[in-house]
C-alpha cells in the first residue's frame, strides 16, 4: 500500500504542475474540448484512486470538481472566470494535501467546504463585487503548441541516475588512462581497432545516460501561465502569454537553478513593464499586453528570451534613484551612456517602484537574478526600447554536470575554473598590462581599464612559487558584474569537465563550486569566481571606468598631456592629488615612530630619520598610512588619512593657483582636487640631516619627601618625563637632566650640587609668593611655569 500511495502522490503532483497552465489556456478558449477533457480526466483519476487508498478529502474535492466539469462538458454551465478560479483553488488544495501526505505533515481541515461552495455556486448568484473584480481583467491567453501524446515512461530515483552518470564518467577516465598507456607501447593495429570500438561504445553510453538527466523546458514554463493570470487579475491588467520551445531539453539541475530568476523576470514584466489597459489606450497600444517566453538550444547553451510590449525601463528614473541613494554623482550621471544607465538596474537596493508592494519595490531583484544566472555560468542581456517594451535574454549552460573548463596551476597545485567565468587571459609581461600597488592592494590596468587584482595563492593561503616563466593574469567575471584580475602560475589546458559535489568541509570555505576529474584521473577542485571575489573582499559596486576612459580619451584628443596620479585623503579630511611617479610605495607606520627635533618633523624608518613632508607627528590612532616619496636622491614621508585610488590627471592643473605645497586644482570625475606641487614639497625639506636628540631626565633629589613622591613624581610621569627619585649612585648625570629641589635649605644645597653635577637646577617653593627679588624659585603648584622650566633646561642642555 505504501508503494501505491507514493506512486499516487508523485503522479498527482506531476499532473498538477502540468495542468496549471492548461487550465489558464482553457479559460482563454472555453471551446477547447481537448483541454477540458484533460482537466476532467485528472479529477476523475484522483477520485477513482482515493477509494481504496482511504483519502476522503481528496475524494470530496475531486468529486465536486468532476461534477462541475461534467456540467460544462454537457453544455449546462459556462466556463466563466469565477469557475476557473474555483477549479484552480481546488487544484491548489489537492496539491497542498499531496505535499502533506508525502512529508507526513498535518494540514488543518478547513476551507474545503468554502472551496467546494465557490465551485458549485453558479456565476449569476455570486455577489456583485465579485463580478466587478473578475471583469476587471480578461483571461490570460496562452498560445497552444499543439497536442502531444505522452511517451511511455518509468520512474527512477534521481540517486540511481546520478550513480549511472558517475559510473560512466569513471569509465571515460579509465578509457583515457588506457589510451595513454597504449600510446607508450609499441604500435599494434589490431589492438588499436578494438580500443577505438570500445571508445565509441563508451562515448555513446555516456551520451545516452546524460540524456536521462535531461528534462523538457516545458517543466520550467509550467507555472508561468498561472502566475501571469493571477498577477494580471490582481493588477487589473490584460495579458496575452505566448510560450515557445517547451520541447527543448536541459539538465534537470539547470531547470531548478533557472526557475527563480525566470519567475522574477516575469513578475517584473507584469508589474513594471506591461501597463494597465487605460494607459495602453492612451499610448495608442492594444489594451491586451503581450508577454512572450521562448526557449531554444544554441550549441551547448540554452537561450531563454523573455519579451513584452510594455513601457520598458525608465533609465532616467534609475539615475534619479541611484543619485538619491548616494550611488552616483550628478556629474558622473550626466556623462553616462544609455547602456551605462541601463546597467544600474542590476545594482542592489535600486527599484523604480514608487512604493513597496507585495510584488516589488524592495530593491531586491535584478541584482539577485544576475548573480544567480552568472553563478551557474550563464549570461543575462537587456534590449530596452522605452515606451515599446523590453527583451531580456538568458544564456545558460545546457548542463551543470559537464562543463567546459580551464585547468590552471597555482601554488604548485592544479585547479579548474569554468570557461564561461574567464573573460581574457594574458601574461604579466604583456605590453598592454600594468600592475601597480596602492595601499597594499594590487591594481591591474589592461588597455587603460583598471581592475582589482589578486593572486590566487594569497586567497587560498598558499606560498607563491618563484618561477622563471611569466605568470598568467586572468580577467574573471564575478557574480556582481565587476570583473577582477586573478594571477596564477599558468593556464595549462582546457577540457570538458565532469563536475561532482565536494565534501561539506571543502564547500564551507566558500571559494569552491565542487570537484572534477580531468582526463588524468586526479581529483581537482573547481573554483567559484564569486566566492573568490568575496573571500578577497573585492569591490562589489560597478564604478565608472568606462566614463573615466572616455574622459581621458577626450582630453588626449584635445592635446592635454595626462599623467598618473594618486588620489588620497589628507589627515585634515581634504582630498588631493600627487604625481604617482614620485611615490615609491604606500605603507602603514606605527604612530610612535614619528617625532620632532629642532622644529623638524621626522619618522624613524629602517634605523634612519626620514623627514615628514607635511610636518605631522601627532595622530589619533596607533597606525597611520604614509606615502614614501623619493625624487631620485631625497627621501620623504607623507602621512595621510586614506589612499583612495589611481586616476589620470592633466600635467598642468585645470586651474593654476600656486601657494604653499599646492600647484593648482584639477577636476577628476566631477570633483575639484588640489594638486600637490612636488617642487615646493621637496624644496621645503630640511637641508641638513636630522639628528634625533633625546630629552633629559627629571632628578628629584628629596626622595624622602611625601609631596615629591605622591604628587610631583606622578605629575611629571603623566607629562611624559622620565623621573628618577634621588641622585644616581655613580653621579652619572647628563647635562640635559634637570634637578628639582624642594625644602627650606634648597638654595644652599643647590649651590653645592650645581658644582658637583653640572646640570640645571629648578627650585620649588611651598609659598605662592617669592621671598624677594633674588628668589628665582617656582611655586610648586604653578604647573605651567614648572613645565616651561623643565623644557627650557632640557633644550638648553641638549643644545649645549
Amino acid at each position: 500500500m505504501d508503494e501505491l500511495l507514493q506512486e499516487f502522490i508523485s503522479e498527482t503532483q506531476e499532473t498538477l504542475e502540468a495542468l496549471a497552465g492548461e487550465v489558464v489556456a482553457w479559460e482563454a478558449d472555453p471551446s477547447d474540448r481537448d483541454r477540458l477533457d484533460a482537466i476532467f480526466r485528472f479529477f476523475h483519476t484522483v477520485k477513482g484512486s482515493c477509494g481504496f487508498l482511504n483519502l476522503p478529502r481528496f475524494e470530496r474535492l475531486s468529486h465536486a470538481a468532476e461534477d462541475v466539469l461534467s456540467d460544462i462538458r454537457a453544455g449546462k454551465r459556462v466556463a466563466d472566470p469565477a469557475t476557473v478560479s474555483a477549479v484552480l483553488g481546488l487544484m491548489d488544495r489537492i496539491g497542498e494535501l499531496a505535499e502533506a501526505v508525502a512529508t507526513g505533515a498535518a494540514l488543518p481541515n478547513e476551507n474545503d467546504e468554502f472551496l467546494i461552495a465557490a465551485l458549485t455556486t453558479p456565476a449569476e448568484t455570486l455577489p456583485t463585487g465579485g463580478e466587478e473584480h473578475h471583469s476587471a481583467a480578461a483571461p490570460v491567453a496562452v498560445a497552444r503548441q499543439g497536442g502531444q501524446s505522452g511517451p511511455r515512461t518509468i520512474r527512477l530515483p534521481l540517486s540511481l541516475i546520478d550513480q549511472l552518470m558517475n559510473g560512466v564518467s569513471d569509465m571515460v577516465l579509465a578509457r583515457n588512462e588506457l589510451s595513454r598507456k597504449l600510446r607508450e607501447r609499441s604500435v599494434d593495429t589490431e589492438l588499436d581497432t578494438v580500443f577505438e570500438r570500445l571508445s565509441t561504445c563508451v562515448a555513446d553510453m555516456r551520451d545516452v545516460i546524460s540524456k536521462t538527466r535531461m528534462q523538457r523546458v516545458e517543466r520550467l514554463f509550467a507555472a508561468i501561465p498561472r502566475m501571469v493570470r493571477d498577477l494580471g487579475r490582481d493588477l487589473g491588467k490584460r495579458i496575452e502569454l505566448t510560450l515557445e520551445g517547451g520541447d527543448v531539453e536541459m539538465d534537470r539541475e539547470m531547470v531548478e537553478m533557472v526557475v527563480d530568476p525566470l519567475t522574477h523576470i516575469v513578475r517584473n514584466s507584469i508589474d513594471h513593464g506591461i501597463e494597465t489597459p487605460e494607459k495602453r489606450r492612451a499610448a495608442g497600444k492594444p489594451e491586451v499586453g503581450s508577454l512572450r517566453l521562448e526557449a531554444r538550444q544554441s550549441g551547448n547553451q540554452i537561450v531563454i528570451v523573455i519579451s513584452d510590449d510594455g513601457a520598458g525601463i525608465d533609465t532616467a528614473r534609475l539615475v534619479e534613484k541611484a543619485i538619491a541613494a548616494g550611488r552616483l554623482t550628478p556629474e558622473a550621471a550626466a556623462r553616462m551612456s544609455e547602456a551605462d544607465r541601463l546597467e544600474l538596474i542590476f545594482q542592489a537596493g535600486l527599484s523604480t517602484a514608487n512604493q513597496v508592494t507585495a510584488i516589488s519595490g524592495r530593491g531586491v531583484g535584478m541584482d539577485v537574478v544576475r548573480a544567480n544566472v552568472e553563478r551557474i555560468g550563464g549570461l543575462i542581456a537587456l534590449d530596452n526600447h522605452p515606451g515599446r517594451g523590453l527583451c531580456i535574454t538568458l544564456r545558460v549552460p545546457l548542463t551543470l554536470t559537464i562543463i567546459p573548463g580551464l585547468i590552471i596551476r597555482a601554488g604548485g597545485l592544479h585547479f579548474a575554473i569554468p570557461r564561461a567565468a574567464v573573460v581574457e587571459i594574458l601574461h604579466d609581461n604583456n605590453d598592454t598590462l600594468q600592475i601597480s600597488e596602492v595601499g597594499g592592494a594590487k591594481i591591474a590596468t589592461i588597455r587603460s581599464v583598471r581592475h582589482s587584482m589578486i593572486d590566487l595563492e594569497d586567497v587560498l593561503g598558499m606560498e607563491k612559487p618563484v618561477e622563471a616563466e611569466p605568470r598568467a593574469i586572468m580577467v574573471v567575471r564575478s557574480a556582481t558584474g565587476v570583473p577582477f584580475a586573478m594571477g596564477v602560475s599558468a593556464v595549462d589546458n582546457h577540457e570538458e569537465l565532469v563536475i561532482r559535489p565536494a565534501s561539506p568541509l571543502v564547500m564551507a570555505s566558500g571559494v569552491y563550486a565542487g570537484m572534477t576529474l580531468p582526463d588524468n584521473g586526479k581529483p581537482m577542485l573547481l573554483l567559484d569566481a564569486a566566492g573568490i571575489a568575496s573571500a578577497a573582499r573585492l569591490p562589489t559596486m560597478i564604478d565608472d571606468r568606462t566614463l573615466r576612459q572616455s574622459e581621458q580619451e577626450t582630453k588626449a584628443q584635445a592635446g592635454i598631456e595626462m599623467i598618473a596620479a594618486l588620489r588620497f585623503e589628507e589627515c585634515s579630511g581634504q582630498r588631493r592629488l600627487l604625481q604617482l611617479s614620485l611615490i615609491e610605495r604606500v605603507e602603514d607606520i606605527d604612530a610612535s615612530l614619528f617625532g620632532r627635533s629642532g622644529g623638524d618633523a621626522f619618522v624613524r624608518l629602517d634605523g634612519r630619520l626620514v623627514p615628514v613632508a607635511n610636518g605631522l607627528t601627532e595622530f589619533g590612532r596607533d597606525k597611520i598610512s604614509a606615502l614614501r616619496l623619493r625624487d631620485g636622491s631625497i627621501e620623504a614621508c607623507y602621512p595621510v588619512a586614506a589612499v583612495l585610488d589611481i586616476v589620470q590627471m592633466p600635467m598642468v592643473p585645470d586651474m593654476v593657483a600656486m601657494h604653499g605645497h599646492i600647484s593648482g586644482v584639477a577636476v577628476i570625475d566631477g570633483e575639484h582636487l588640489e594638486v600637490i606641487n612636488p617642487f615646493a614639497l621637496f624644496g621645503s625639506l630640511p637641508d641638513r640631516a636630522i639628528v634625533e636628540r633625546t630629552r633629559g631626565r627629571c632628578l628629584l633629589a628629596d626622595a624622602d619627601d611625601g609631596w615629591t613622591r605622591e604628587i610631583l613624581a606622578p605629575l611629571l610621569r603623566q607629562a611624559g618625563q622620565e623621573v628618577v627619585l634621588g641622585l644616581p649612585d655613580d653621579a652619572a648625570v647628563d647635562p640635559r637632566d634637570v634637578l628639582l629641589l624642594t625644602g627650606a635649605d634648597a638654595a644652599q644645597t643647590a649651590g653645592v650640587m650645581a658644582g658637583m653635577i653640572g646640570c640645571r637646577i629648578v627650585h620649588l617653593r611651598a609659598s605662592p609668593r617669592a621671598a624677594g627679588p633674588q628668589d628665582d624659585s617656582i611655586y610648586r603648584y604653578d604647573q605651567d611655569a614648572l613645565m616651561a622650566a623643565i623644557a627650557g633646561g632640557q633644550m638648553a642642555g641638549g643644545n649645549g
